[in-house]
């Protein structure tokens, strides 16, 4: 089937819509063939006879909502921010996370009494509840402590850190990421410990403090702690935050956890040039030059989106084709089997939106530039950082290469010397640009394997998953299909891939239940947030005495 190789350009000139009748019969045909063998349903997973309560008090009990309010709120109201430059966690910069430290410990007073609680490099928190089977590989939950900075706190809505609860919205920096996730697992495993749960399987919470700034102080410290102390491949499963939430098509609902993220580089942009007094300007000043390399990056030799094989987000597509054939593009069921990965997924980022096309391609995004200190002063030390998250089929050094190429004939024109990344900048050096990176590049993320057929932790994970979220009563009715996808961003997992194999990056929140997340008004949904905690308790409960 060509549908793509010779005809992407007229799905994107006349639209998808146009082919639905001339291949509908192959469409039809496709689908037929999809149905026998693509994305069979992992069987439920109802949780144990275990004596414990069921998780839908989570949602149904109103003295539980309550609860969660008061402690997410609290814990939202400690401004537990971090910058790119924040490398001493005994820093006086890291003073709100011993304040985070001592809220915590109030609130979930069973979890500290009952757990080995170690602090990790200071301020990173592992907490371990041993089980009596040291057969039975452990499982690791995180979460981080940290949230992103605010720029503005007059441009929301409530004060960033007031932790403010409207009756449904819970608001504040770190509400959706991911203090809910922190809040979620401690409040979990509390109400476990109230009904004297003895644990068989050894359960992990392991929480960095340094996520958004890369993570190297926290969980890069903590990874190192755990492999020391149990090995390598030594965990069952690792469930961390992220993922594409749950989102629903007609009658059924695709949970969508992470299991695989792209790669990361930050590449610095340092120019030194000649200053002097803003009468006598040069025909370009230092800002015009690094406006100039920006401008370049973002005009010329454009990162190529992919979607072959092996991408994970290709599950994804083709379990909506087979489950939710009447909701998806008329044309994706055939466009699937085209072997012109390139045609499929810029029809699909054309129909779907910058959102889907950025799983399949490498983002760019000039986030930083520094530069000029007076009106009447020509800078001379000038500065862009620009963010890349590298696609599945791309490595960081191909982004290395490419700002070379564009950035070398610009430092040509105007006269300057270069050096890039393995290069030492001669000190002192005017009329020079240097490229470097922030911190250390990231290759894409490891693949975990989603075949319900051969991996019994994915099929028990997806069964688990869908017992729970065909429970609750905001999705009552509809059929759940897990399927795994890749993540744009990247979490604390990158330090943990030594571990485990099964990683899977989930906050499990319904579409539309969380937003802004790092930007204004960034806020949950407290009833996502109990949802999430059902799938944290029976997760919990279904892997205890199971054997793989």
């Amino acid at each position: 089937m060509q549908i793509l190789t010779t005809g992407v350009l007229g799905i994107l000139s006349i639209g998808a819509t146009a082919l639905t009748i001339p291949f509908e019969q192959e469409v039809l045909h496709t689908l037929s063939s999809l149905e026998k063998d693509i994305c069979p349903l992992a069987p439920k997973v109802t949780a144990a006879e275990d004596g414990l309560h069921s998780a839908i008090k989570f949602v149904k009990d109103d003295s539980v909502r309550e609860q969660q309010v008061k402690r997410l709120s609290r814990a939202v109201q400690v401004p537990t921010t971090v910058t790119d430059y924040m490398v001493n966690p005994y820093d006086e910069l890291f003073a709100p996370f011993v304040e985070l430290h001592r809220v915590l410990e109030s609130l979930f007073p069973l979890t500290y009494s009952h757990a080995r609680v170690d602090h990790i490099n200071r301020l990173g928190l592992v907490f371990t509840f041993n089980g009596t089977d040291e057969t039975l590989k452990p499982v690791l939950f995180t979460a981080h402590q940290d949230v992103v900075p605010v720029d503005d706190p007059s441009d929301w809505t409530y004060p960033p850190f007031s932790g403010h609860f409207d009756g449904e919205w819970l608001w504040g920096r770190g509400a959706s990421d991911c203090k809910n996730v922190l809040i979620g697992l401690l409040s979990v495993v509390e109400d476990l410990l109230s009904q004297n749960w003895k644990p068989t399987r050894t359960v992990l919470l392991a929480f960095g403090f340094d996520e958004e700034s890369h993570g190297f102080l926290g969980a890069g410290s903590i990874a190192k702690e755990l492999e020391k102390r149990y090995g390598s491949d030594s965990f069952e499963f690792i469930l961390d935050e992220g993922g594409m939430g749950l989102k629903t098509l007609g009658d059924v609902v695709y949970a969508l956890p992470g299991v695989g993220e792209k790669g990361s580089i930050d590449i610095i942009f340092s120019l030194s040039v000649s200053g002097g007094h803003s009468s006598v300007p040069p025909a370009h000043t230092g800002i015009g030059i690094i406006s100039e390399i920006i401008y370049e990056l973002e005009r010329q030799d454009l990162f190529v989106p992919v979607l072959n094989e092996n991408h994970p987000s290709r599950q994804a597509l083709e379990c909506q084709v087979r489950h939710s054939p009447d909701y998806v593009e008329p044309w994706l069921a055939s466009a699937l089997e085209s072997n012109d990965y390139t045609g499929l997924a810029e029809a699909l980022a054309e129909s779907r939106g910058d959102k889907i096309r950025f799983t399949f391609q490498t983002s760019q995004a000039a986030d930083i530039i520094r530069g000029g200190i007076k009106t009447n002063a020509l800078p001379e030390k000038i500065s862009a950082t620009v963010n890349y998250r590298v696609a599945l089929h791309q490595t960081p050094e191909t982004v290395k290469e490419r700002a070379i190429k564009i950035v070398a004939p610009i430092a040509a024109k105007h006269n300057l010397t270069l050096t890039t990344f393995d290069e030492s900048a001669p000190e002192g050096a005017i009329n020079h640009l240097d490229l470097s990176t922030l911190s250390e590049p990231l290759v894409p993320a490891p693949i975990s394997p989603t075949n319900v057929k051969t991996d019994a932790v994915w099929a028990r994970f997806s069964g688990v998953t869908r017992s729970v979220f065909e429970s609750v009563p905001s999705l009552a009715g509809k059929t759940v299909v897990v399927s795994g996808d890749v993540m744009t961003g990247n979490t604390d997992t990158r330090f943990y891939w030594n571990l485990t194999r099964n990683i899977y990056r989930w906050s499990p929140s319904r579409a539309g239940r969380t937003a802004n997340i790092h930007t204004v008004d960034e806020r949950i949904d407290i009833d996502v947030h109990l949802e999430g905690m059902m799938l944290y308790y029976d997760l919990i409960r279904s892997f205890d005495t199971w054997s793989s």
